[in-house]
């Protein structure tokens, strides 16, 4: 039978035998898109919550058109904000995003979303 003190010192020695993970966590995610004249798409992504000054890269799968990739940096405060341009993007209703940790899509996935109304024209 375990007792609580003898779970506090498993707890402890888990803590101290393992290695340190860095969690992030995604605690916001906005996308809206744009469809222009052209019939190009901007999709505006936003996420907070992030580590500050941080690279994370942006991967935009339309439901239609190839998926494309942006990768910036978070400010100071974890907030990413971007914006990617899809040509030919009005073919497409549903533009889902994935957010990487780091260059590249073949990294850690952090959050997902997608936006949540049709795209607005100008």
């Amino acid at each position: 039978m375990i007792t609580k003190l003898s779970f506090i010192i498993l707890a402890v020695l888990f803590l101290i035998i393992l290695p340190p993970h860095s969690i992030v966590h995604g605690l916001a995610m906005d996308v809206k898109c744009t469809v222009y004249q052209d019939s190009d798409v901007d999709v505006r992504i936003l996420v907070m919550g992030l580590k500050g000054n941080s690279s994370y890269t942006a991967e935009v799968i339309p439901d239609h058109n190839p998926p494309t990739n942006v990768t910036t940096k978070t400010d100071s405060e974890g907030i990413f904000w971007v914006v990617a341009k899809v040509p030919n993007g009005d073919h497409s209703l549903l533009f889902k995003v994935n957010l990487y940790e780091g260059k590249g899509s073949d990294r850690n996935l952090v959050v997902s979303g997608d936006d949540d109304a049709p795209c607005q024209g100008i």
